[in-house]
């Protein structure tokens, strides 16, 4: 789209921007896509069509930090969200972890996507539904995501208990989030 590029970008918008870009422009609907017939003259639109009904059997929940955290660890695979730059949006990849404290820690490849573009500040995600009785609980932290490589902080980590990766191919380098904004939400039904 015209108007998304930065300064310095070749014809694919790449290149060294040093100056921010503005977000991408709202898309223009067309006959050409599928599955966006128009309502005509006559059909009507039902007000709240679309809306769920509420169920006064379920409640909302704000969890507190802490509760986050024992989430958080009763778990070993979550998602890392990050930005690369250059892309309108971030990043989530799946990861296996383990909570030690209140930092999330997990493996990576030396030439991998979270190494080379996750460093920094990175969002994690845990969450469990269960979509038959429609509830479950979800648990956001944000904070720095650091490389672990003094090798006394690595003999602290607790490698009896790290989890193997999924993945294949070996995942020998550590990553640790240090969460600084926790939030968590959830919805239970009586």
């Amino acid at each position: 789209m015209e108007g998304t590029r930065g300064a310095g970008a070749d014809s694919r918008g790449r290149g060294a921007a040093t100056t921010p870009t503005s977000p991408p422009e709202q898309r223009q609907a067309t006959d050409i896509m599928e599955g966006t017939a128009r309502l005509g003259e006559a059909d009507e639109l039902l007000t709240g069509a679309d809306l769920a009904e509420g169920d006064a059997k379920a409640s909302f929940t704000v969890l507190e930090r802490q509760t986050c955290f024992n989430l958080l660890a009763s778990h070993n695979i979550g998602r890392v969200a990050f930005t690369i730059e250059g892309d309108a949006a971030p990043t989530v990849l799946p990861v296996n972890y383990l909570m030690t404290g209140d930092t999330i820690v997990f493996r990576s490849t030396l030439a991998g996507t979270i190494m080379r573009h996750g460093r920094g500040y990175a969002s994690f995600q845990v969450d469990r539904f269960d979509e038959e009785r429609r509830e479950g609980w979800s648990v956001l932290t944000s904070g720095r995501c650091r490389w672990v490589r003094d090798p006394g902080e690595l003999s602290r980590l607790p490698q009896g208990r790290m989890p193997q990766p999924w993945a294949a191919g070996p995942r020998d380098q550590v990553l640790k989030i240090t969460p600084a904004r926790v939030s968590g939400r959830r919805i239970a039904r009586s």
